[in-house]
């Protein structure tokens, strides 16, 4: 099984965003979130979190959408 993993920051846009953020993929590699932030500095500071709360995560359970199976 794959890990989740955190993209790295970048420009990422969205309905009426555009700004700095990075994608979150699930563990089948698919991306499952993007994180929008004003600033890049938000940004990364932002990464930074999610990374250390998967570092040490003994599971993390992704939801199916509706009507997708």
């Amino acid at each position: 099984m794959h890990k989740w993993r955190v993209g790295p920051v970048q420009t990422v846009s969205g309905g009426s965003f555009w700004g700095s953020g990075f994608v979150l993929y699930d563990e089948t590699g698919k991306p499952c979130v993007t994180f929008g932030y004003f600033s890049e500095s938000y940004a990364k500071a932002g990464r930074e979190h999610i990374v250390a709360a998967l570092a040490n995560a003994a599971s993390v359970i992704g939801v199916v959408p509706t009507g997708t199976i």
